[in-house]
């Protein structure tokens, strides 16, 4: 029997500088779209997905509007109020250009 596999991985351009906040427990948390090629020449999709903790420290701190990244992550569907939605949930985000960015160097 085949395992089912839960990641993602997309690789495009920030559409905004990423903004960290914290939960009401704490957590350090941001979101972030990325406008990647869709499957028309002339339509980007805009990809909105969640960081947490050190990585969205770093992100934040590294990675302006533009930046081109790739991010890999896994599917969650939590139920909020009576509703289940798609959350992309961000593990690594590589910097893969300057674009947008003051320094491409993420601190430990």
């Amino acid at each position: 029997m085949l395992q089912a596999i839960n990641n993602f991985t997309i690789t495009g351009n920030l559409t905004k500088d990423p903004e960290v906040r914290k939960t009401a427990s704490g957590t350090t948390y941001a979101f972030i779209t990325v406008a990647v090629n869709g499957f028309s020449k002339d339509k980007a999709d805009f990809i909105s997905v969640i960081l947490w903790d050190k990585l969205a420290v770093n992100v934040c701190k590294y990675c302006k509007k533009g930046a081109l990244v790739s991010v890999l992550g896994h599917i969650t569907a939590p139920v909020k109020d009576g509703k289940t939605v798609i959350q992309l949930n961000a593990e690594n985000v590589t910097f893969l250009g300057k674009g947008g960015t003051a320094n491409n160097e993420p601190v430990e």
